[in-house]
């Protein structure tokens, strides 16, 4: 089910540093433009060309794919519908007192593909190590990097016969509620799952059986947790400037919408709202959401397995909401430290809050991110925006203790309605195999399901490297 990107697998099935801290990702470039293509500014010959290959999105996997065709010495074009690089990462440089990121945020571990981008640009990171979370309002903060993050704050259950296995097509809230774990008694690190998901009255029960495993175990334990290299990561000064390797020098045609393919062996005619174009192979770098829609036309169609698999992708509902504030929110008195990452209090939609600006050099105010995913995020997206950020502003107070606090500015961005994008990321339902088949090694497919900007560039790398392959062999 996992085979775009295996690491899901693995933080879909059990107990992860994600899972536990409640970390969301959303995982979504900003206002840069590459040199010699700019908004409605042509590239002399490209219509009448024959590239080797065409890029259709200039997201992290287009771009990926791009690059990695560009240095094989290829002629390749990239079309892009936005007047923007980076799809779903999305740098905002103008709506705040520093960069804030719309879409994508952060980077999930130093071993990431991403992070070579970082090292070669030198930039500064700061990582999320101040996290504190709590089921409610009136709970005590647990720190995420410590076990009582696993303590059952009622007292862990006992089962003198084992625990129960999950019946088939069983609820997480069902089989919790059955081996007799009330909302009440749920660890952070449990319910930190629906923070990053879906809510468990709609993950199967497998989803969280190894957390509750893990939390049984660890009751006897307190402190510090081992450490681990893993961790989360912010760009300091705007994500988006990862892409500068990947698009510099690259022929990339902005308001290019493609409505149509043409295909056959060793060729394709590319139809878009700026004019035509042909190459000998293709790559498709849109996300999912947008081929399920059907904005593509493929002539002749793809094949029938292709095309159900486009419709088994299922998007993840995601509200992200940002708040700037003139200072600092958080008293001198209060429990969780000055510079802080990450506060979570579970009874409140939407829950997690994460500081977007700590560790900005020279900036007084605070940004405050306010995250939910799944139903409850659905929740939050029906509402008007205004009433989204009185949600989010409720949290925000409620976790400092000061019901006067104020925003001066907010912004928020439901990418469900955006017409090339259509969903944030794929779910943990979403079809994933079978996906990124070509088409008669002319037709190659990167991103589509990818829910990181890490996957996203590895999945261009990969359909590049196929598509330098078969252009080998001609």
């Amino acid at each position: 089910m996992y085979d775009e990107d295996p690491t899901q697998a693995a933080d879909a099935r059990g107990l992860t540093r994600r899972t536990m801290l409640g970390v969301g990702a959303a995982g979504t470039a900003g206002l840069l433009l590459t040199a010699g293509a700019h908004p409605r500014r042509g590239i002399p010959g490209s219509y009448n060309r024959m590239w080797d290959a065409i890029v259709i999105g200039a997201g992290a996997s287009g771009l990926g794919a791009a690059r990695v065709l560009a240095d094989a010495g290829k002629r390749v074009l990239v079309l892009e519908a936005r007047d923007r690089i980076g799809g779903r990462m999305w740098t905002d440089r103008t709506s705040m007192g520093i960069p804030i990121e719309r879409g994508a945020e952060l980077v999930h571990g130093t071993t990431v593909s991403t992070w070579g981008l970082i090292n070669e640009l030198g930039l500064a990171t700061h990582r999320q190590t101040t996290i504190f979370s709590r089921l409610r309002p009136d709970s005590p903060w647990t720190d995420a990097f410590d076990f009582e993050g696993l303590h059952f704050p009622l007292g862990a259950p006992s089962y003198p016969n084992g625990l129960p296995d999950p019946s088939d097509g069983e609820t997480a809230l069902a089989w919790l509620g059955r081996v007799g774990i009330p909302p009440e008694n749920y660890p952070t690190a449990l319910a930190a799952i629906e923070v990053d998901s879906e809510q468990f009255d709609v993950l199967p029960a497998w989803f969280v059986v190894d957390t509750v495993v893990a939390c049984l175990e660890t009751q006897d334990l307190s402190g510090p947790l081992p450490p681990e290299e893993y961790g989360d990561y912010r760009v300091i000064g705007g994500y988006n400037q990862v892409l500068q390797p990947l698009v510099a020098g690259l022929p990339l045609l902005h308001g290019a919408r493609v409505h149509t393919v043409e295909h056959r062996p060793g060729r394709v005619d590319v139809h878009s709202s700026i004019g035509s174009f042909k190459a000998k192979t293709l790559v498709v770098a849109l996300p999912g959401g947008v081929l399920k829609h059907g904005d593509v036309v493929f002539d002749p169609p793809l094949p029938a397995d292709k095309r159900d698999g486009f419709q088994e992708i299922e998007y993840l509902p995601v509200f992200k909401g940002i708040l700037e504030f003139a200072q600092p929110v958080l008293p001198p008195d209060h429990p969780v430290p000055h510079a802080w990452d990450i506060m979570t209090t579970f009874s409140k939609n939407p829950p997690s809050l994460w500081n977007g600006s700590v560790g900005t050099p020279g900036y007084g105010g605070e940004i405050v991110v306010a995250w939910m995913t799944g139903g409850k995020a659905q929740e939050l997206l029906d509402l008007p925006e205004t009433e989204r950020f009185e949600a989010a502003l409720d949290n925000v107070r409620t976790a400092v203790g000061d019901q006067g606090l104020q925003y001066v500015n907010a912004s928020t961005y439901d990418w469900s309605k955006d017409e090339f994008a259509r969903g944030a990321y794929p779910g943990p339902f979403s079809r994933r195999s079978g996906l990124n088949a070509p088409i008669a090694d002319t037709v190659f497919w990167a991103g589509m399901v990818t829910s990181t900007i890490h996957s996203s560039r590895n999945s261009g790398v990969s359909a590049a490297n196929a598509a330098l392959a078969a252009l080998a062999l001609r």
